[in-house]
């Protein structure tokens, strides 16, 4: 990204531009490619999945240990008929079969950053609708909370984003999660799972950075990241050793 040449008409430039004015180490990491709108998402997209209907089947939760660095898991059979327990699960099943259908902020008003340079407007991918974020949060059981998808670099005033809190203390951009919502994935469940897993806990990463300063987080290709923890994981998408399977990359447990 150039930071002369474009700095007064581009909504990425003018970020990049108030963003190094604060940062202490990198400017944040966008990419150009469609996994732009998932800043921390780094696979391409693919077509949705044909719908699945969800059946209900023992779930398997994942909880902190008391050192709080690992996970156990337990098993609870879900009672037939009833309402799906918020976690992983639920949003998997939500996604597959179609009820999860994500959409972004498409009201330019609410897109409008005041920067050193002038006006413009952000880019809507970094922005769930209030819709998409209040269903996220319902699915897994968190809460939706709102601020500027990059903090707020001196001299800029950046308009809100949605984000979840989960129990456990995460917070991720739910427009990072929304994508899936929108493409959906290849190769069942289990892969997407994975790749919900490794989006929230690198998007939880991002927004710890952007809030609180710090290291520019760094990924390996591969990477998913441990079982969130409190979160009910579909049964046959953690492994005995409490990670998450990534079919993908089946020799990646970090």
């Amino acid at each position: 990204m150039s930071a002369t040449a474009a700095a007064a008409t581009t909504p990425f430039a003018s970020l990049f531009l108030c963003y190094r004015q604060t940062a202490s180490a990198a400017e944040p990491k966008i990419e150009a490619s469609e996994s732009a709108a998932t800043p921390v998402a780094t696979r391409p997209a693919v077509a949705a999945t044909p719908a699945v209907a969800a059946t209900p089947t023992p779930a398997v939760t994942v909880t902190p240990t008391p050192a709080a660095t690992a996970a156990t898991t337990t098993t609870t059979p879900a009672a037939a008929g009833a309402t799906a327990q918020p976690g992983m699960a639920a949003l998997v099943s939500a996604i597959q079969n179609g009820t999860f259908q994500a959409t972004y902020v498409t009201d330019p008003s609410q897109l409008k950053e005041t920067t050193p340079y002038g006006t413009d407007t952000m880019p809507n991918f970094f922005y769930a609708s209030d819709q998409t974020a209040n269903q996220l949060a319902q699915l897994l059981g968190g809460k939706v909370v709102q601020m500027p998808a990059f903090g707020q670099p001196a001299g800029c005033t950046e308009p809100n984003a949605n984000f979840i809190e989960l129990p456990n203390g995460q917070t991720f951009n739910a427009a990072d999660v929304a994508y899936y919502g929108r493409v959906g994935v290849l190769g069942g469940p289990v892969q997407l799972t994975a790749d919900l897993t490794a989006t929230i806990n690198e998007s939880a990463a991002w927004t710890n950075c952007y809030q609180n300063g710090g290291p520019i987080p760094v990924f390996q290709e591969g990477y998913t990241g441990p079982a969130i923890s409190g979160l009910t994981y579909p049964p046959g998408t953690i492994a005995a050793d409490g990670s998450v399977i990534n079919p993908e990359f089946p020799d990646s447990n970090s």
